[in-house]
C-alpha cells in the first residue's frame, strides 16, 4: 500500500462516519511532513451548514490544532498568512467543489490527492474540474488523481441509496 492509499484510507474511514451520521459519505484529511495535522468530513445535514464539506472541515481542524487561526467566530483570520497550511498535502475521497478548491488554495495547500470524480458519480458543476479551476486561477497545485477512486465514489453513492 502507497502513502496516498493509507492516508485516503483514513479519509474513508472519517467518510464512513459521515455517511452513518446522515451526510455524505466524504472524508478528508491534511498531512504534514507525514503527519496527519487535520480530519474532516462532509456534515451538511448534521450541522445544517451548506459549507462544512470535508475540506473545509479538515481545513478548520488543521488551522485549530497548528494555531493558527482564530475559527471562534466561525471565519479564519486570513491576514499576515494566519492561515497558511503550506507545505501540506489533502487527500479528499471525492474531487473538492469549487468552494472547497478555493479554500485549499487561500490557505497555501498545493498538493491535492483526490479518490473518486464528481464527473463519476454524476455531480456536475457545468464543466468544472479541480484542474480547471487550478487552470482558471493560474496555481502552481499538483494534483494526484484516481487513488482507490472505485471506493470512493462507492462511499459517496450509498446516501443516494438509502
Amino acid at each position: 500500500m502507497t502513502n496516498h492509499e493509507a492516508f485516503m484510507r483514513q479519509a474513508m474511514e472519517l467518510g464512513e462516519t459521515a455517511g452513518r451520521e446522515g451526510d455524505l459519505g466524504i472524508g478528508c484529511v491534511i498531512v504534514r511532513d507525514g503527519t496527519v495535522i487535520g480530519r474532516g468530513r462532509n456534515r451538511m445535514n448534521t450541522q445544517r451548514n451548506p459549507m462544512v464539506h470535508a475540506e473545509t472541515d479538515a481545513i478548520a481542524d488543521a488551522l485549530k490544532a497548528l494555531g493558527t487561526a482564530d475559527l471562534s467566530a466561525g471565519a479564519a483570520d486570513l491576514s499576515a498568512g494566519a492561515a497558511d497550511l503550506s507545505g501540506a498535502t489533502l487527500y479528499t475521497t471525492m474531487e473538492p467543489c469549487p468552494m472547497c478548491a478555493g479554500a485549499m488554495m487561500n490557505t497555501g495547500i498545493r498538493h491535492w490527492v483526490m479518490g473518486g470524480r464528481l464527473k463519476a458519480v454524476g455531480r456536475v458543476i457545468g464543466r468544472y474540474t479541480a484542474e480547471s479551476f487550478v487552470a482558471f486561477v493560474d496555481a502552481d497545485v499538483e494534483i494526484t488523481t484516481g487513488v482507490l477512486a472505485a471506493e470512493c465514489e462507492a462511499l459517496r453513492n450509498r446516501y443516494f441509496r438509502k
